[in-house]
């Protein structure tokens, strides 16, 4: 059902030329599902202008794809004089308004056709982000009416955050599949790793990425999810 021939589903080893239809999909959400990486973005780098810290390019990176805490703990590090709570509240608070106010959720190219395609073919998806439940709940309520069966979301209590695996296996186990019939769609390296190690296939999917993916880290690389949308029809 998914990708014929490389690309799409090439997962944690396999040939990638045949089609391979997953039990469920679980998503990353900032970058893959949504675009929302400058939200994010914009948001840390208020939090640090605010304090007088410099922004560059260095604490940009070094806060991609990366849990809450360790954003609040990297900025507290360049200068931020605020309790790591704080911080971590300023952010998701300030990301909330630009999802409130905005036009919209901002899709990432192709997925609501794929959600919809999924959910035509009877093919659970679920959320999974080191993002906070509150963000988490309101892209799963904008998304196409019953595409998605649960969310993990990054303040869940006793869920290790990506690179850990935990996140994934928990996603699995809210969509009733083995994670090894799960497909995983991500942006950032350290995320398709956690699928990986959950045991998942694994595409990695650099429309919205904050930086390119490896192309040599055991995982397919498409350039949207257009081509899944097409594919999974």
């Amino acid at each position: 059902m998914i990708g014929d021939g490389g690309a799409a589903v090439g997962g944690t080893g396999g040939s990638g030329t045949a089609a391979w239809t997953p039990k469920a999909v679980l998503w990353d959400l900032d970058g893959t599902l949504v675009d929302s990486d400058p939200m994010w973005v914009a948001a840390e780098r208020r939090c640090a202008e605010r304090h007088g810290v410099s922004w560059n390019d260095d604490l940009s990176l070094k806060m991609t794809a990366a849990p809450l805490p360790v954003c609040a703990r990297v900025l507290r590090e360049a200068g931020v004089d605020e309790p790591a709570d704080a911080i971590v509240a300023a952010l998701i608070d300030d990301v909330t308004t630009m999802y409130v106010v905005g036009e919209g959720i901002p899709w990432t190219p192709g997925a609501w056709d794929l959600l919809v395609a999924l959910r035509g073919a009877g093919i659970p998806s679920v959320l999974v982000t080191g993002s906070p439940r509150s963000l988490a709940e309101r892209v799963v309520a904008a998304a196409p009416a019953g595409a998605f069966v649960g969310a993990v979301a990054g303040d869940d209590e006793g869920i290790a955050h990506k690179p850990d695996p935990a996140p994934y296996l928990a996603g699995a186990r809210l969509a009733g599949a083995d994670p090894r019939d799960c497909l995983v769609l991500e942006d950032s390296d350290g995320g398709a790793r956690a699928g990986i190690a959950a045991g998942a296939r694994v595409v990695g999917v650099e429309a919205c990425a904050r930086t390119p993916l490896p192309r040599d880290a055991g995982y397919p690389v498409i350039a949207s999810l257009r081509g899944l949308a097409s594919t999974s029809a």
